[in-house]
């Protein structure tokens, strides 16, 4: 195995054949500014918020010396959900491998408490926000005081950004036919995302009980019992 920095690829060698493998593979290999400024290959351009092969002017972080140089690049997007609802804030499609044991954090800003972090509560009457096997939010019935900022944040890294407003109008019964079906497929989409996310809640739940099991059957000792000799 060997790098050439001429042709900036990885070779790779068996008794059969050699595999070239590009080192420089900046947009299909990073969809989000954290993950490319730290490629030595790669930058970020905050303007179209891909990732490039570097060049002077994006932005790069090798060394993970700059906590916040993808800040001024995350989009804020912007979300108006209906009272009621449900809503799924996430900014990986799929958690990257690299990233999946490192702690994420989601802090809302509202008006009536500023910011703070989010919580997750299972159980009775704790369900109000679940977290996603991909690291993402599940807000579970949306009220007014759910509305503002909801920032992701990786270490001291900002991963995405959602701001919600919540139309607080739209409790009355659809006026078309077309409203009817869109409504139902945004509750049957968001429930699915609901469902996912308490049975991967469940599974981890019952790989924890089944390890503090085997943990406690080995703390106790097999006791072997003689009868004595008449």
């Amino acid at each position: 195995m060997e790098i050439s920095k001429e042709h900036k690829a990885l070779y790779v060698a068996s008794d059969h054949r050699i595999k070239q493998i590009d080192l420089v593979m900046c947009t299909r290999r990073y969809d989000n500014c954290l993950r490319c400024v730290h490629d030595p290959y790669c930058g970020w351009d905050k303007d179209t918020n891909t990732c490039k092969p570097y060049e002077p002017g994006l932005l790069q972080d090798v060394s993970n010396s700059t906590a916040d140089v993808c800040d001024s690049s995350v989009g804020k997007r912007k979300l108006v959900v209906t009272w009621g609802q449900s809503v799924h804030l996430g900014c990986f499609v799929k958690m990257p491998e690299v990233l999946a044991n490192q702690e994420v954090r989601w802090y809302h800003y509202s008006k009536e408490k500023g910011r703070y972090q989010i919580a997750y509560k299972y159980g009775a009457g704790g369900d109000k926000f679940i977290e996603t096997s991909e690291k993402g939010l599940v807000i579970v019935g949306v009220n007014e005081q759910d509305a503002g900022r909801y920032d992701c944040w990786l270490g001291g890294s900002l991963l995405c950004s959602y701001n919600i407003t919540v139309d607080a109008h739209r409790c009355s019964a659809p006026a078309k036919s077309n409203d009817y079906q869109k409504i139902y497929s945004d509750w049957c989409h968001e429930f699915e995302k609901y469902k996912s996310a308490m049975k991967s809640w469940e599974r981890k739940q019952a790989q924890c009980a089944s390890r503090q099991n085997d943990s406690n059957q080995n703390l106790h000792t097999n006791e072997v019992y003689g009868t004595p000799l008449v």
